[in-house]
């Protein structure tokens, strides 16, 4: 055992001031929560610095029934509940349950505070650390719950507690809540995903098609066979959405009265549109192009993003009533400091255009890269020559190699590092390299020079040295190996920046400051964020910055404090682990793609198999059950937990997370349990099955209160435990069963009901059935 600071607490105020001051490196002692055993095994991912006592507190140990019903302090021992007189006449249920604890030395000692605050049972948390290290599970700052695709006969059959926050969403910069919306899909509530979606990424038909999936290398099926094809899914979710527009992208119900003008119709100003709107306030877009969209229409190539898809999103968002005035851009008579004075708050999201100078000798017969992909989106086909020079590594060099070979065109990449270090898109890259595109890498162009029809370019070649400020290993030149390289056309695309022009001078430095966020407020009422604060960044991360954005607008004009907008919901999660393959979506062979400029790519997912897909989530939570008897009576009882911090009804206490059984904060302590008188013809019972009755854990229990008069019943709570992360109330079944005979004929169809909505693993299926029994048992109990 490790060594720790040990402390007897006088009162729960000091316990509660050690909690505190300990920030999470304390534990408390009490009765029934087996910490010795766990501090013996260390298992813990965080072994604690602190344990308190808190079994000689005075005043926590009682059992008293007022007009309010039963009052039991948390110290009180299970013992002692179990022979009470008073819980034995009026609440055998909760007496039946700590009679059911262990054997009579543990109820002896363990309290009702203890056995509700317990950890979870599971082995592979609990995994001695003698037997050769810890296992590094879910709840032990682990990637996945070891039961789900390992030994699961004793684990949850209604789903999983989730963690607030899964490895995918982690790894989204706009982090979407993907296992939810991938529930929604492959259970076919396409609406609900939709929304759930829509909540993150207000476009994820553009972003189903250009994103990078920063999600799938996080997704943990990967590890296991393939990650799910999260993207195809959301594109196919996305183009439903666009498909079902006035369902999904609809105004908002009240007006705020405020207005907002966006400057910019890129991706940021867009999703920051979208937000507002649905928020309630005025949205007014300015774009100086003639067309809405920014660089999803005028820069990435419609053989990766098609333009029609682009303007059925436009138009979506125009029908929610945002007003998008095409033409106009700050500067043609209309200033930043103009727009704040008529609007309620501005939002300048005017991106990067700027190309970034080459800074060679002969620069001027370079031509622009941005300015290449606007004509080609504009529907020009042109080229400006058959062998043409790329210098750049990035995205934009990408698009514009693909394209020039799309038009017939030969072109030849130059870049001054190696392929390891392009921060190009690698399916990008790869794709290039399967065109029959050229890559001179480690190859740096010094001077641009026109020699009758042709350019010369003069080039050193590179070796890789030390990592500079990007991580990247900083090119350093070869003496003497300088040599020409010619062709018909040079084209630069080695990056964009914003133009802070349009900007007051005051503000200018507050947009240029590193690490303030993708969206900041710059002065007023004028807020700026996307690629115009950043610099050039994916479609998926100019939308978060955009969402960001309107958090803190939306806030502002509401006076109140920004908070991060939608998170994750913690919900009950329903993991699936059948071995099945991933979606895969045949994309043209090269030779087909670089024939046609406006194909896309790769087609959409064919009917059916998002759904198939989505049912390959793992949906990430963790499978342990809730060890506590006591929980399943005071869940059937309707009893609440009162804290050092609040009152809380005892299902909402037994909320569970993949962190933690109980929604106990750190610094908070059980108190008192009060249960309120049920009916006196209620019948009560518990009953549970076990391995070893009665000193072992529960693999199914049921707590039952059945109000019956003239054989019909009245009134019905039913509570299965050891079924799931929490007590599960079986509402369906005692909704079943009010106001009908009770029979054998009820009791069957009510116990169906209470396991219809179960999601058995390959290995604890006989739960389901053992349940079904136990729920048949406790309704025809005791029948008069």
């Amino acid at each position: 055992m490790k060594p720790f600071t040990h402390r007897n607490a006088r009162s729960t105020e000091e316990a509660a001031r050690l909690l505190k001051k300990y920030k999470g490196k304390a534990r408390i002692k009490a009765g029934g929560t087996d910490l010795l055993n766990v501090l013996k095994q260390e298992f813990l991912a965080d072994y604690p610095e602190l344990v308190v006592n808190i079994k000689g507190i005075e005043g926590l140990s009682y059992i008293r029934e007022d007009a309010s019903g039963l009052r039991i302090g948390a110290a009180t021992l299970l013992a002692e509940i179990a022979t009470s007189p008073v819980v034995n006449r009026g609440y055998g249920l909760l007496a039946e349950c700590a009679k059911s604890v262990a054997t009579p030395a543990v109820r002896n000692m363990a309290t009702i505070g203890g056995n509700m605050a317990q950890d979870v049972r599971c082995w592979y948390y609990r995994y001695p650390f003698s037997l050769g290290g810890p296992i590094v599970c879910l709840r032990k700052g682990g990637r996945t719950c070891n039961a789900l695709t390992g030994d699961h006969r004793y684990h949850s059959v209604f789903g999983a507690a989730a963690l607030e926050v899964r490895p995918c969403s982690a790894g989204c910069p706009s982090g979407t809540d993907i296992p939810a919306y991938l529930e929604g899909v492959r259970n076919g509530r396409m609406d609900e995903a939709a929304r759930i979606l829509a909540d993150y990424n207000p476009m994820p038909a553009i972003t189903g098609r250009v994103c990078p999936t920063f999600c799938e290398p996080e997704c943990n099926r990967g590890a296991f066979d393939a990650p799910v094809a999260i993207r195809c899914v959301e594109r196919s979710l996305g183009d439903y959405m666009l498909d079902h527009a006035d369902r999904i992208y609809t105004p908002p119900k009240a007006e705020s009265g405020k207005s907002v003008t966006v400057v910019g119709s890129g991706p940021a100003g867009l999703a920051a549109a979208f937000y507002l709107r649905r928020s309630g306030h005025s949205v007014t877009v300015f774009e100086k192009l003639s067309e809405a969209g920014g660089m999803l229409l005028y820069a990435i190539p419609p053989y990766r993003l098609p333009k029609d898809v682009v303007r059925k999103q436009i138009n979506a968002l125009r029908n929610m009533g945002i007003e998008l005035r095409t033409g106009t851009g700050v500067g043609d008579g209309m200033s930043v400091a103009d727009l704040a004075g008529r609007f309620s708050a501005v939002f300048v999201a005017a991106g990067a255009w700027k190309e970034r100078p080459i800074d060679i000798k002969g620069q001027r017969l370079a031509l622009s890269g941005l300015a290449f992909l606007n004509r080609i989106n504009a529907g020009e086909r042109d080229v400006p020559g058959r062998n043409v020079a790329v210098i750049g590594g990035g995205n934009v060099a990408m698009d514009v190699a693909r394209t020039l070979r799309r038009l017939g065109a030969k072109p030849v990449v130059l870049y001054r590092r190696s392929r390891a270090e392009m921060p190009a898109l690698k399916d990008e890259v790869e794709k290039a390299a399967e065109e029959g595109i050229a890559f001179r890498f480690l190859t740096l162009p010094k001077e641009a020079a026109r020699q009758g029809g042709a350019i010369k370019l003069t080039c050193s070649r590179m070796k890789l040295g030390a990592a500079d400020a990007s991580g990247r290993r900083r090119p350093v030149e070869m003496p003497g190996s300088e040599h020409i390289l010619t062709f018909d056309a040079v084209i630069k695309a080695i990056g964009e920046a914003p133009d802070l022009a349009p900007l007051p001078a005051a503000m200018r430095a507050k947009a240029r400051q590193k690490g303030g966020g993708r969206a900041r407020l710059l002065g007023g009422n004028v807020f700026a964020g996307g690629d115009f604060v950043t610099g050039s960044s994916t479609v998926i991360e100019a939308l978060a910055a955009g969402k960001e954005a309107a958090a803190l607008i939306d806030a502002s004009l509401r006076g109140e404090k920004a908070t991060a907008g939608a998170r994750p919901q913690v919900r009950p999660t329903h993991p699936s682990f059948e071995e099945t393959p991933r979606l895969d979506i045949p994309e043209m062979a090269a030779a087909e793609r670089i024939s046609n400029m406006n194909a896309e790519e790769a087609p959409g997912a064919p009917a059916g198999a998002v759904e198939k897909e989505a049912a390959r989530c793992f949906d990430c939570g963790c499978l342990a059950v809730n060890p506590s008897d006591v929980a399943i009576a005071l869940a059937a009882l309707d009893a609440q937990v009162v804290t050092t911090k609040r009152t809380i009804d005892a299902r909402v206490f037994f909320t569970a997370t993949a962190l933690s059984s109980t929604v106990l904060e750190p610094d908070e302590l059980i108190t008192e349990i009060v249960v309120p008188r049920p009916s006196a013809h209620a019948r009560q019972s518990y009953t549970k099955f076990t391995l070893r009755a009665p000193v072992d854990f529960a693999l199914v229990s049921v707590g039952a209160l059945i109000d019956a008069e003239n054989g019909l019943c009245k009134d019905a709570r039913i509570v299965l435990g050891a079924l799931g992360p929490a007590p599960i109330r079986a509402t369906a079944a005692e909704k079943l069963l009010k106001g009908q005979k009770i029979d054998g004929e009820a009791a069957a169809r009510a116990a169906d009901a209470a396991l219809a909505e179960a999601r058995p693993l390959e290995m604890n299926g006989y739960k389901v059935e053992i349940a079904k029994s136990l729920i048949r048992e406790a309704i025809l109990k005791d029948r008069t």
